[in-house]
Order: structure tokens, then sequence, then C-alpha cells
């Protein structure tokens, strides 16, 4: 019974691996904080870079799950303040493929993203320091979308953007959203 049961579930695995893509991308991101307490609303622009792998697994037709992981790094300079953060991700993409040609498809997709905060550093005419520490909080948890263009099967261009649904700020009294529109081009192996 064991070995039947081994031989299903490494077929059923083989099946789904058959019809699954692996793909990297590397791209340019802007994040929009958005911060708010009690008198102010501010929005500040955050420049960065990410690079991300994903894994999209046919889950029935053109229907599909592209579970992922990825680093970015962003940056800001603002009025002699420099700020600086590097972060993992793990954004969870239902997506829909519209194949249009032989060599071009179209595909939206939709899923939460997971985000923890690696390294955060203040620099202004006071010493470094560590801004997860005292003002923010390391995990944050997004929900967004967009579109993702295959070329030749094998080149991909997506546009995506995501919505902060936690308050990422550690201060009484101050709610802090993150979201980030990203550009990105990659390799589908």
């Amino acid at each position: 019974m064991k070995k039947l049961l081994l031989t299903a579930v490494t077929l059923l695995i083989m099946a789904v691996a058959a019809k699954a893509q692996a793909s990297v991308q590397a791209g340019f991101m802007l994040n929009r904080v958005k911060t708010e307490d009690a008198a102010v609303k501010v929005a500040g622009y955050y420049k960065g870079f990410m690079l991300q792998a994903d894994y999209n697994l046919n889950i029935a037709g053109e229907f599909s799950v592209a579970p992922g992981l990825g680093i970015d790094y962003s940056f800001n300079n603002f009025e002699g303040m420099r700020y600086k953060e590097l972060g993992l991700f793990a954004p969870i993409d239902l997506n829909y493929r519209f194949p249009l040609s032989d060599n071009f498809s179209l595909s939206i997709f939709a899923g939460p993203t997971f985000y923890y905060g690696l390294l955060a550093k203040e620099t202004s005419t006071k010493p470094h320091y560590d801004y997860y520490a005292k003002d923010c909080k390391r995990f944050d948890v997004s929900l967004g979308g967009g579109i993702w263009v295959d070329v030749i099967d094998n080149i991909r261009v997506k546009i995506g953007y995501k919505f902060g649904l936690m308050n990422t700020s550690k201060l009484e009294g101050i709610k802090e959203r993150n979201n980030c529109f990203s550009i990105s081009v990659g390799y589908v192996f």
C-alpha cells in the first residue's frame, strides 16, 4: 500500500511539474509610504530595485498560481535625511493566461505578498540608527495585482501594484502603509 501511495504521489508531482514554469525577474520599484497622524498626512517616495524568482504551477486550463521569493533594496534622500531598506518578500500570485499567438501571451495576476524587513537604516545629522528597532515593524502584508507579457515563451515583462494592508509604524497615533509600483523584465525557463 505504501509503494502504491508513493507512486501515485510521485506521478502527481511529475504531472504538476511538467506544466510548471520557473522564472527569474529583475526590476525597478517605486514605493509610496503613506503616513497619517492626527494632524498631518504625508506621502514619501522611495526608489528601489528588486530580484525575484517564482514557480508558476498550473491549476486548470490557463489558470495557475505562482509562489515566489524575492529581495528588494529601496532608498530615499530627503532634506538631509538618507534612508535605505533591504527586505525579503514572498508573493503568491493567482494568474490567468491569455495566449494571443504562438509567440505572445498576456497574463493577469493578483494575490498577497508577505514582506520581512532585514535592514532599515536612517542617517541625518545624527549617526545611523536601526529604523526597525525604533520606529517601524519588520513584517508587512500587501495585496496587489497587475499584468505580465510573455514574448517568445522566454521573455517576461511584468507590471504590478501592491497596496499595503498593515500599519507598519510602531509609534503611537501614527499609521503608516506601504504601496509599491514595480516593473520588471525576466526570463522564463
